[in-house]
This record gives structure tokens, sequence and C-alpha cells, in this order.
């Protein structure tokens, strides 16, 4: 009896050890836990710090890319033997002659620069460098501000683009964009492949070719209408005669003996379907104030505020031609059609008359694989205008002048050429520009069937460097 409860005592007394050594781990294990979970906590909030300093330190900043070109070209111009100076002047001394530039090199530098303090807003700016070689920096009288870093001239550092972007609207059945300031409307769509590069900018390139101060806003159609369909409201100014140095300065003046005003534009690109392989596009513009002449006097008034300009286009690009063969799969085949109607006010000449004018215009060309490089491409173009065609494209899309602006025909072919990837590129272009009217390289004031040239040729060689 004495033996069976000494052991039920001890069995009591080890099964009190035990249970108290069970409650001092499940203690520590609770105070582990709890560490464990603050732990955790102060791991989570510092993650979040972290990512909101990553964050910051990604959007309050400007991130800069360089697109760097050096370039070879051989022009040759052919006056007509009646080549006339301008409309209404006497046959030039230049008629029947023929000028040659064997070596003309250049040199062009954008630097592009973005920021985004969140998602939806955008700045973006640019700044160009565009000289030939051994040029003085002076600055010329013809240097406008539509076409100052687009043609070559001394080593200046101009404003090529400066404006924001804000999109919202995300949630809408038609979301919108807006921007404001200065853009360069140059390199435009079907353009940009002559040019090497793989994405156009904003405007059709068969009307408009211009750096451009203007306002816009896109509404995007693409959820409600057709796919990639949208269209963009975009207002602007080109010239302002403002005075500058005066009593009272930045004043448009009454200047009877210029009789000049403000041009303003209106542009609406339009795109209508755009699936990634097929895109089609349009684009209306109208020009006020355009410049043309005064004949209300004796002596008449060249450039002065004539009447205005309207413009239309209609343009359409083909991605891969045949995906059952690769070298179709792999071309590129575009074609563009485009009128320009000019409407002087009474008292008033455009294009040498003081009636409505209208011009056309046809685009085409095909791109297609080398067979020798990753990435190469052939590409081969047609250009044709009558003789009033018209259009915005000051900008100069060659350095003989604008080929798309051609009264007459223009003929091209390049080879782009990749060296590196997409960093280092090269290509050799020839266009040839035979003219049916005078050259195309002043607004209104000249009449088409004062003529000038009868040919112009330009060989380039080029390598660009982007990153």
């Amino acid at each position: 009896m004495i033996k069976n409860l000494t052991l039920l005592t001890g069995l009591t007394v080890l099964s009190s050890s035990v249970y108290a050594a069970e409650s001092d781990l499940q203690a520590q294990i609770d105070a582990l836990n709890a560490k464990i979970e603050k732990m955790e906590k102060i791991d989570s909030y510092q993650n979040k710090q972290i990512s909101k300093v990553n964050q910051q330190s990604a959007n309050d900043n400007i991130k800069w890319d360089i697109d760097y070109r050096a370039a070879y070209d051989y022009l040759n111009y052919k006056y007509r033997d009646d080549a006339k100076t301008a409309t209404g002047a006497d046959d030039t001394a230049n008629a029947g002659k023929t000028y040659t530039n064997s070596a003309l090199l250049t040199s062009r530098l954008w630097l592009g620069m973005a920021a985004s303090p969140f998602e939806g807003l955008t700045f973006h700016g640019q700044l160009a460098v565009y000289g030939y070689w051994g040029a003085e920096n002076t600055n010329e009288v013809s240097d406008k501000s539509w076409r100052g870093s687009s043609r070559p001239h001394d080593w200046t550092v101009r404003f090529r683009e400066g404006n924001f972007v804000y999109k919202f609207g995300n949630d809408w059945a038609v979301p919108m964009t807006a921007s404001v300031g200065r853009r360069p409307s140059s390199m435009g769509f079907l353009a940009n492949h002559r040019d090497g590069d793989a994405k156009p900018n904003s405007p059709l390139a068969h009307i408009t070719n211009m750096e451009a101060d203007a306002a816009m806003v896109m509404f995007d159609f693409s959820k409600t209408l057709l796919p990639g369909s949208f269209l963009k409201v975009v207002y602007g100014r080109a010239h302002d005669p403002v005075a500058v140095g005066s009593t009272t300065p930045y004043i448009d003046p009454e200047n009877v003996a210029t009789d000049d005003a403000a041009v303003d534009f209106l542009v609406l690109p339009i795109s209508i379907y755009n699936n990634g392989q097929s895109n089609l596009m349009a684009q209306y513009a109208m020009i006020l104030n355009s410049k043309g002449t005064n004949i209300k006097g004796a002596t008449p008034i060249k450039k002065a505020g004539a009447g205005t300009t309207y413009m239309g286009a209609l343009s359409y690009q083909l991605d891969g031609l045949n995906e059952e063969i690769d070298f179709l799969d792999a071309s590129t085949l575009f074609a563009s059609v485009a009128a320009t109607m000019t409407d002087p006010n009474s008292g008033y000449e455009m294009l040498g008359s003081t009636k409505r004018e209208t011009g056309y215009s046809f685009w085409a060309g095909f791109l297609f694989p080398d067979m020798m490089t990753d990435g190469g491409r052939f590409g081969l173009e047609y250009n044709w205008g009558s003789k009033y065609w018209t259009p915005m494209t000051w900008a100069e899309d060659t350095i003989l002048g604008s080929k798309i602006a051609t009264r007459g025909s223009a003929y091209e072919g390049y080879w782009n050429i990749p060296i590196e990837g997409k960093n280092l590129s090269a290509q050799l272009r020839y266009t040839y520009i035979d003219y049916d009217y005078r050259a195309n390289t002043t607004c209104y004031w000249d009449d088409p069937a004062d003529k000038n040239l009868d040919s112009a040729q330009d060989l380039r060689l080029y390598v660009r460097y982007q990153y």
C-alpha cells in the first residue's frame, strides 16, 4: 500500500514538472512568435519605404537619350534654260547652269529628355544641333522656327521639342490626352521609313513636316469604334510678326508696307483603323493668313497675309504582305493621296492666282528585307505632285528641299543597314527630283508656272548612333 502511494506521488510530481516545463516552453514560443510578427511588420514597413524611395528616385529626374548622325551628301542642281529668279523677275543669271557640291558633311545631335512624376503625366523635351562642317555661328534671316533644327545651319543649340502629355479618363469609353508645347511634327507617318525610324511621329508626312508650337487634345476611340482609332485636334501658330523692340513690345504691328499677319493652323490627324498590320490614317489641315501677294497697290507686296489654305490626305500602310513567305512577311507597302487648295482673299494672289487653285499628289513606297543583314531593308519610293501642289513640309525632308512637295516626279531608293542592333545603324540613299513646275521652296507668293530648277539629285551616306 505504501509503495503504491509513493509511486502515485512520484507520478504526480513528475506530471506537474512536465506540465510546468511545457508551459514555460509555450510561453517562450509565444514570445518568439510575437517578436517574429513585430519584425515582419517592421520589414513590411521598410519594404514600403524602400519602394517609395525607388519610385521617387526613378521619377524625380530627367531621363536622357542621344541621337547622333554624321552624314555625307553629294548634291547636284540643274537650272532650266528659261529659269526665273522669282515671279515677275527677268530670267535669272543661273539659267541653263549646273551646280554641284561633291562633299557636304554634316553632323546632327538630338538630346532628348523625358520625365514622369506619375503614370499619365509625362514631359518630353529635345535640344538639337544640326550644322555642316566648317560652318560659322551666324544667324540666318531665313532661319525660321518651323525648320530651325531640321536643316543644317551653324552649331547653335536650338529648342526642338518641349511639351507635356497628360492622359486621363482611362476608364471612360473615350479616354483623352492633352498636350501643350513645341513639338517636332516632322518625320511623320510614312516618312519614318526613309529616315530609318521604326515608329513615326504624329502627323501625316504627306501634308505636314514642320516644327510647330501648338496645343493638342486626343480622343481615343479604340474602345468604342475601330481598333487603333483616334482623333487629334491640334491648333497652333507658325508665325507671329509682333514687334519686340518698340515702345509697345509684342503687339502686332499695322504695317501697310509688309501687310504681315499671324499665321495660325488647325490640324486634325485621324487614325481610322490600325490592327498592327493594316494602318489607315487621314488628316485635314487649315492654315489661316497664308503668305501670298498683296496686289491692291501699284507695287505688289510679297509675303503678305493673303488667304486660307486647306489640305487633306489619306494614307495606308500594310506590314507583312504574306505570312507564309518570309520575304513578303517582312515587307511593307504603303500608298497615300493628298490635295491642297489655296483660297486668296480679295485683292490678293496665292500661287500667282486670284482664284481658288487645287493641287494633287500621290506617294507610294515598298520596303523589303535585304537578305544580307539582320533587319536591314531596301526601300523604293515615288512621289508626284501637280502644278498647285503646296503642302506644309517646310522642314525639308531632304537636304535638297522637300521631295514630298515636288511639283513633278521624285524617285528615291535607300538601304537601311543595322550595324549593332538599334544603337548603331547606317543608310545609303539616292534621291532624284524631276521638276515640271517651280521648285516648292516658298509659301504661296511665287507662281508655279515661273519655273526655275529642271532637276536635283542627292546621294547620301550616313552613320547614326542612338541610345
